[in-house]
């Protein structure tokens, strides 16, 4: 029988190869699912060489036959060196999947024998049937590899409309290995409190900093954003948490949150019934209906994510390709204080097309807001095959080697901290931004701070006093975290150290 081994590159969640295990298996294949390493927000690392051969001894011991890697541009090189690693050792077929393999097949084909563009559930299942000696390669959909030196690209298969055809993830077990210093046959995942789950893919926007602004070139003519039903969803959920009983929260990781009413209805009243438990959603100001966002407050909705990105409709329109309709986010917030639900607005920094005007709009429009509220601030990061990438190539703002995959950035400034340097402009608006949240400081006081001539000529002083609010603020979330019971040892890893003090 083939053995299949699924590599997830620094995300121990990586629905994506749980989704196609389940489908492999689901259709007679032994399939193993390695995670390796895990993501820590601005502080990773390459892997050890200790790492490295207690990958390459698993596989060799399994006898694995097919090895699936399933990366994003950052961790690009770190793919082509286990991948080298693994073909030196071990008779074995490496296929690369996720966002960058099909971004940039030939580039990948230089170090793999096959490349599976888009969705990957039927594409890996055809595989392993012709490497199983059932097929032919020619006319895999979605596959790429050479033959004769030549880059064969075979027709894309249409997206997966009807997402109950799939079954659950593939949680827990004794198919699950863990390589994060030493080895472990676990599934990283055992000791999570929180659940983050998918009750759709796609989405229906198209930011351009976003990998759905490539996926939606890709997939022209097609109905892009799907929807799984209520009972497909939930039935995922008990699933994972009969195998995770340490889990006190779901998060739903859709790009947003975004149903018809009748789904909303329905999963409301079964959620509650079912699962119980305090759920976390991402979402979009501009949907917002009062009605629907007090069902799920009932239901268990506890905070509510919402990217704001900037306060100019100018930068956001140009250089996202979103629209911001401040008023309606102004709507929004009151709505949500209405019924008492946490809201984290996301916002990015470091954008070289933003102006001083566009920083002071951000920071009006966040003083408009209702407090209390959190914020997540991420560093603008450039991928490869994105609208933005394309936009910044043109305008000659970066060349090639500043995007992911020949750069990291992401591994030192994802989200924000203030430790990464960065312009004296950007530094002071970073600065202003981040008092913002902080509701033990009035609202009066950071006008006058941001009005300060003298701070913006003595950075290093607003810088003192935004570390100093920030460190009161993340001790706050800590201890309301540990009061929920969902502060996890590897969360406090995850933020526990001075590089990772990100701005809240």
């Amino acid at each position: 029988m083939l053995n299949i081994a699924l590599i997830s590159l620094y995300g121990v969640e990586n629905n994506g190869i749980r989704s196609i295990s389940s489908f492999l298996k689901q259709n007679g294949f032994n399939v193993y699912l390695i995670f390796f390493k895990r993501w820590l927000n601005n502080d990773m690392h390459y892997p050890s060489e200790k790492e490295k051969r207690h990958l390459v001894s698993l596989c060799k011991e399994l006898e694995i036959d097919l090895v699936g890697i399933s990366f994003t541009s950052p961790f690009l090189k770190i793919a082509q060196d286990l991948t080298m690693q693994m073909k030196s050792s071990l008779d074995i077929k490496i296929a690369w999947g996720g966002i960058h393999a099909t971004v940039e097949p030939r580039e990948s084909l230089e170090y793999c024998d096959f490349i599976c563009r888009g969705e990957g559930e039927h594409v890996m299942l055809d595989l392993a049937r012709a490497l199983a000696g059932r097929w032919t390669l020619e006319g895999i959909k979605n596959l790429c590899y050479k033959k004769d030196d030549k880059v064969i690209f075979e027709d894309l298969r249409p997206l997966i409309q009807d997402l109950d055809i799939l079954p659950p993830q593939d949680y827990g077990g004794v198919n699950k290995f863990f390589i994060d210093k030493d080895l472990k046959n676990i599934d990283p995942l055992v000791s999570a409190k929180e659940l983050r789950v998918f009750a759709s893919r796609g989405c229906p926007f198209n930011c351009s900093y976003c990998y759905n602004s490539i996926y939606r070139a890709l997939y022209q003519n097609q109905r892009y954003y799907r929807i799984g039903s209520v009972e497909k969803v939930l039935s995922e959920i008990e699933v994972g948490l009969s195998r995770f009983k340490k889990i006190k929260k779901i998060k739903f990781d859709d790009d947003t949150f975004i149903f018809p009413a009748y789904w909303i209805d329905e999963f409301c009243k079964k959620y509650r019934q079912r699962v119980k438990l305090p759920f976390e959603i991402l979402f979009n100001a501009q949907c917002l209906d009062k009605s629907n966002l007090k069902k799920l407050k009932c239901a268990g909705l506890k905070r509510i994510q919402i990217g704001i990105q900037t306060g100019s409709v100018q930068e956001s329109e140009q250089v996202y390709n979103r629209k911001l309709e401040v008023d309606v986010i102004k709507k929004f917030a009151q709505e949500a204080k209405k019924i008492n639900l946490d809201v984290v607005y996301d916002l990015i920094f470091d954008n070289p097309l933003s102006t001083p005007e566009n920083k002071k709009e951000l920071i009006t429009l966040l003083l408009d807001l209702p407090r209390p509220f959190s914020l997540f601030l991420y560093s603008l990061t450039v991928f490869p095959g994105t609208e933005l990438s394309k936009i910044f190539l043109e305008k000659k703002i970066i060349t090639p080697d500043d995007i992911e995959g020949r750069a990291n950035k992401s591994f030192y400034q994802f989200r924000l901290g203030f430790s990464y340097p960065r312009s004296e402009d950007e530094l002071f608006a970073v600065a202003i931004v981040s008092l913002i949240s902080k509701s033990f400081i009035p609202k009066n006081v950071i006008r006058l701070l941001a009005r300060s001539v003298f701070l913006k000529k003595h950075l290093f002083l607003i810088k003192l006093i935004a570390q100093a609010s920030n460190f009161i603020k993340l001790f706050h979330v800590g201890l309301k975290m540990i009061m929920q019971g969902v502060l996890s040892v590897w969360k406090f890893k995850e933020y526990g150290s001075p590089k990772r003090l990100l701005i809240q």
